[in-house]
């Protein structure tokens, strides 16, 4: 019996030894990353959000569109402080949105699936008058897995559009939120 208590404490021993000494040294803890750099929003606390569809298909619907880049901004209103609202109401600013194409072609290499372009122009602009951020013809490549590919009418599913807008929605204001 006591032999078996001596090995057993040798072997714990043993074990802390060769675990506890032989281990690599820990790495140092590094602060996190600082924050993106946001887009100043200072003394905002609504944007009115406007969209037209000059394209020649006229697929996205605009106020569908206007519906879910307001939904996107109002999903950041913890963090930023502004919220958003359709074109019925009257806010510090406007982000207007021009939709200027909208094309789709399949996966290439055969993949199922549907890859949507949309090209838009957009501009937040103060009630004042001071333009806060702008692009012009930016491009939105949009992936949607779940479309079907040899559909000629595939942007007339509703699933596949609210997809569409959905992610063009939650794109647009990660780039304007994140714009230096």
């Amino acid at each position: 019996m006591v032999e078996k208590k001596l090995i057993t404490l040798v072997c714990a021993i043993g074990i802390l030894a060769c675990g506890a000494c032989f281990l690599p040294t820990l790495p140092d803890r590094q602060p996190p990353p600082p924050p993106l750099p946001r887009l100043a929003l200072a003394g905002l606390q609504s944007i009115r959000v406007s969209v037209t569809n000059t394209s020649e298909s006229h697929h996205l619907d605009p106020n569908d569109l206007a519906l879910a880049v307001t939904k996107s901004i109002n999903e950041l209103t913890k963090e930023t402080g502004v919220s958003a609202y359709d074109q019925r109401y009257a806010a510090d600013a406007v982000l207007e949105i021009h939709v200027v194409s909208e094309s789709s072609k399949p996966f290439p290499s055969g993949n199922k699936g549907v890859i949507f372009q949309v090209t838009i122009s957009a501009t937040l602009t103060r009630k004042e008058g001071d333009v806060m951020w702008r692009e012009t013809n930016a491009a939105y490549p949009i992936a949607c897995s779940f479309a079907p590919a040899d559909s000629p009418n595939v942007w007339n599913e509703a699933s596949v559009r609210n997809w569409v807008m959905s992610a063009l929605g939650q794109r647009l204001v990660h780039r304007m939120a994140n714009t230096p």
